[in-house]
C-alpha cells in the first residue's frame, strides 16, 4: 500500500500516534507488550527520505495543480450542467484531484462516462463511492444511519468522475480531454 505523513503541532495527537502507528505498543517499551490493537504505520529510512524530498517542493507542487485545475476551469466555463471543485472562502484548494460532476440531466453514470472518455484514450478515476456503501462497511451496524446522513455523497458519487490529474498534463492535453467531455456530453467544443 501507500504510505502516509501525519503532521501535527498537536502533541496529544503526536504521542497518540506513535502508539498507533506501531502496533499498540507504547514508546520505548522494549518488551514488544502491545497495549492496544493497532497498526503497523511506521516509515521506513527510504519513505521517510522520499516524503521529505516532497515536502521540500510541497509549494511547487501545489501550484503545479491549481495551474492544471485552472486550465480545466477554463476549458469547462459556461458549460451547462458541469461542476468542478470547489474551494471555499478562506481555503486554498491543492486540488489533488480535478473532479467533475455532471448534473442529473445528462442521464450518465460514472461508469458510462469513464467508459465513453477511455474510448478516446482518456483514463479516468471514479469519484469516491461513499464508505457505507462499499461491501467491507455497507453491513455495520451504522451503515445505515451514515447513509441517511450522507444523502448528499449518495448524489453525487454516481455522476462524479476524477478528471486526468497527473503532475505532468499540458494545457494542450487538458483541452484534449474536455473537448471529448463536451463531445460526449453533447456541448459544442
Amino acid at each position: 500500500g501507500k504510505g502516509g505523513l501525519l503532521a501535527t503541532d498537536r502533541e496529544d495527537l503526536y504521542q497518540r500516534a506513535l502508539v498507533l502507528r506501531d502496533h499498540g505498543r507504547r514508546p520505548g517499551d522494549p518488551m514488544f507488550y502491545n497495549a492496544e490493537v493497532a497498526y503497523k504505520y511506521k516509515m521506513s529510512s527510504m519513505q521517510a527520505a522520499l516524503g521529505l524530498a516532497q515536502l521540500e517542493r510541497l509549494e511547487e507542487l501545489i501550484e503545479r495543480k491549481r495551474r492544471i485545475f485552472a486550465w480545466y476551469k477554463k476549458e469547462l466555463a459556461g458549460v451547462k450542467g458541469v461542476t468542478l471543485n470547489y474551494e471555499a472562502p478562506g481555503t486554498r484548494n491543492t486540488y489533488w484531484m480535478n473532479t467533475v460532476v455532471l448534473s442529473e440531466d445528462y442521464r450518465l453514470d460514472k461508469i458510462q462516462l469513464m467508459r465513453l472518455l477511455s474510448e478516446h484514450n482518456i483514463d479516468s478515476r471514479p469519484f469516491f463511492y461513499p464508505l457505507s456503501s462499499l461491501p467491507a462497511y455497507r453491513d455495520l451496524p451504522q451503515a445505515e444511519a451514515a447513509r441517511r446522513r450522507n444523502a448528499v455523497s449518495y448524489r453525487l458519487s454516481p455522476r462524479a468522475i476524477n478528471l486526468p490529474s497527473s503532475l505532468l498534463l499540458t494545457e494542450e492535453k487538458v483541452s484534449c480531454v474536455c473537448r471529448v467531455l463536451k463531445q460526449i456530453l453533447g456541448v459544442a467544443a
